[in-house]
């Protein structure tokens, strides 16, 4: 038995026949699998675009059975898959669906290239005609698997038209490898047309909003495609296992398909740790104890809400812990090789001992529980991190980590988190892109890193960023969009209630009782979505929604404003529905204690009006409630 690991250019670039046998299952990835495939794919090829790839990402293994006739002249050899058919098939339709892509932006020789890696090359003895594909499936996936390999998308589209749905391919096909192929040819037409879901370029040296030609889209949509590939055959490697000829292909596919649990990177940490302890000669069984056993506990190994790519919290706690301490990006799918890289760095220790180096992950590990919610013994960071899970933001954390590791008191922790928060909601009322935030965020961390966490250092940093992808929102922008922009649109779910919420609070004076936020409330429209009848205009008579009127259009506009919206229990809202503003108001009067929703008590009429009236005072209370720069009048 021999194994290394390879690149899947590697692995594909061989003239051999990858044959899947008969007791292999047919193929079974549905979208729990290809969508963590697709982001991974989708992480490296940003890393390729940004010049910033450092590891290979490791996406398991490949177990191969060479046949008899391998050594054979004239012959293409022919290979077993043992196990990791799955992922190579996966492959194969991932190379397949980007070739159609390129097709589609008439990139003729990254078509001719990628076809390299499905088909071979026929040698002088070759008879059987399946010769000419890198990989036969089983027999049940053969015919469709073998179509989508020969076919363009709309003959694939027309052939199979009975499978499709409309335009797509159903979750419950009888043929998951149809499904696979046309997800992933949808997600990487719009890697290529958009860019990646989290990723802008960055626009701070030039112009927002220059005008790019026919000719420059064009060759930065071949260099998305190119980057794809270079991120799958490149960045991408499998751990090969090449039987010998007395190994049992049966028993091996067996034994490595039992229900074993897989290791987290953060074992694979712990298992690096524990034996360099041992080679200190140092008491292990004491450190795990001490500075160890807490991260065992089942809370850890939980997946972290709202944090991508879906891993346990163990492992998105190391990879904060590590972008803080060191300033530097880290790359989430290689955590093991980042920590080693931490650790060790060229080799050389980076702590005199590995209890040091324990002691520095439970210097963080209470912090990142508060910011969970788990503890409250650092009251800025507790409400920190409720806001943050909110806002569904935990690309802040390693700047959280900086600011409570550090020696600032309370009060300057404060200013800066509420700063931070700030930035968040201005750029999300103000309609501005959240795409570019994880770069940006990574940019404070390793500002926070050269030159200490602080609220000046942090001004400073924001004073420096004028693109539209990361600039601080003015108080007259941020004004304007409190009154005009679509809120409920822009800042939607939880983050609209986190703002009506935060308002409700502004709008209490300090004789008001102090209460926590109730469970179950939801947004509600005072002038309602589907209006009707029951709400006349200011001026002249009723026109319908979609009448195309003027009046009609200017009304709709103002619907999602924050001047229209406010708070209440869920009963409540689905009670007042569609009803008249006379017949809300009293509803309101009855059901309603929040002090916001006093405003309405004084009105006997809800229009256009009313709407820019409450408008204006919510951006008074908004301008200080989430305050901007120091220097912006």
């Amino acid at each position: 038995m021999q194994a290394d690991d390879y690149s899947i250019e590697t692995i594909l670039k061989e003239g051999r026949r990858f044959l899947v046998p008969l007791y292999q299952r047919k193929y079974q990835w549905g979208d729990s699998r290809l969508v963590p495939f697709w982001e991974d794919v989708e992480a490296k090829a940003v890393e390729v675009l940004e010049g910033s790839n450092k590891f290979q990402h490791y996406m398991g293994a490949l177990i191969l059975a060479p046949l008899t006739e391998a050594t054979q002249i004239g012959i293409t050899p022919r290979v077993q898959v043992v196990d990791g058919q799955q992922r190579l098939t996966t492959f194969q339709l991932f190379l397949a669906a980007l070739r159609e892509v390129a097709r589609h932006h008439e990139a003729e020789h990254l078509v001719q290239h990628i076809e390299g890696y499905l088909y071979n090359q026929p040698r002088s003895k070759d008879t059987d005609p399946l010769t000419k594909f890198k990989l036969t499936p089983t027999p049940s996936d053969r015919e469709i698997f073998h179509r989508i390999i020969e076919g363009e998308y709309s003959d694939i589209r027309l052939g199979l038209a009975k499978y499709f749905y409309g335009e797509k391919v159903p979750k419950n096909t009888p043929f998951p490898a149809l499904r696979a192929y046309y997800l992933l040819r949808q997600w990487a037409l719009d890697f290529v047309a958009n860019g990646p879901s989290d990723w802008e370029p960055d626009t701070e040296d030039g112009e927002d909003g220059d005008h790019i030609d026919d000719d420059a889209a064009h060759e930065i949509m071949e260099g998305r495609i190119e980057a794809l590939l270079r991120a799958a055959l490149e960045q991408m490697k499998l751990v090969v296992i090449t039987l010998d000829e007395g190994d049992d292909a049966q028993v091996i596919f067996e034994t490595l398909n039992s229900k074993g649990e897989p290791l987290l990177a953060m074992d694979l940490v712990r298992n690096n740790i524990f034996q360099r302890a041992e080679r200190q000669s140092l008491a292990t069984d004491q450190l795990y104890n001490d500075l160890w056993a807490t991260f065992d506990a089942p809370w850890w190994k939980n997946d972290a809400p709202f944090a991508r790519p879906k891993r346990p919290r163990i492992d998105h706690f190391l990879a904060h812990v590590l972008a803080a301490e060191t300033g530097a990006s880290i790359a989430m799918r290689e955590l093991y090789a980042e920590y080693r890289n931490f650790a060790v760095p060229k080799g050389k220790p980076r702590f005199p001992n590995v209890k040091d180096e324990l002691n520095l992950l439970q210097k963080y590990a209470p912090i990142y529980r508060t910011l969970e919610g788990e503890e409250v013994e650092n009251a800025t960071m507790h409400w920190f991190g409720r806001k943050l899970a909110a806002w569904q933001v935990t690309t802040v954390y390693p700047i959280a980590l900086q600011i409570a590791a550090s020696e600032l008191t309370q009060d300057e922790q404060h200013r800066v988190a509420t700063l931070l928060y700030s930035y968040l909601v201005r750029r999300a009322v103000s309609g501005l892109t959240g795409k570019n935030l994880n770069k940006l965020f990574n940019a404070i961390a390793q500002h926070f890193h050269e030159n200490g966490p602080s609220f000046g250092t942090l001004v400073t940093f924001f004073s420096t960023r004028s693109g539209e992808s990361s600039r601080f929102p003015s108080n007259k922008e941020f004004r304007q969009a409190i009154k005009s922009k679509p809120v409920y649109v822009l800042a939607p779910g939880e983050r609209t209630k986190d703002i009506l919420w935060e308002l409700e609070l502004a709008s209490r004076s300090k004789f008001s009782e102090k209460i926590e936020r109730p469970e179950g409330l939801w947004t509600e429209h005072v002038l309602p979505v589907s209006w009707n009848e029951h709400w006349p205009f200011p001026e002249g008579p009723f026109v319908q929604r979609y009448s195309g009127d003027p009046r009609a259009i200017a009304r709709n506009s103002l619907l999602h404003s924050l001047g229209n919206l406010t708070l209440m229990s869920g009963a409540l809202n689905i009670s007042s529905g569609n009803s008249s503003f006379t017949e809300k108001r009293s509803k309101y009067e009855q059901h309603t204690t929040l002090f916001m929703n006093k405003w309405f008590s004084k009105r006997e009429k809800w229009d256009e009006t009313d709407i820019h009236e409450r408008g204006e005072y919510l951006a008074e209370l908004a301008l200080q409630r989430w305050s901007g720069l120091p220097d912006d009048e």
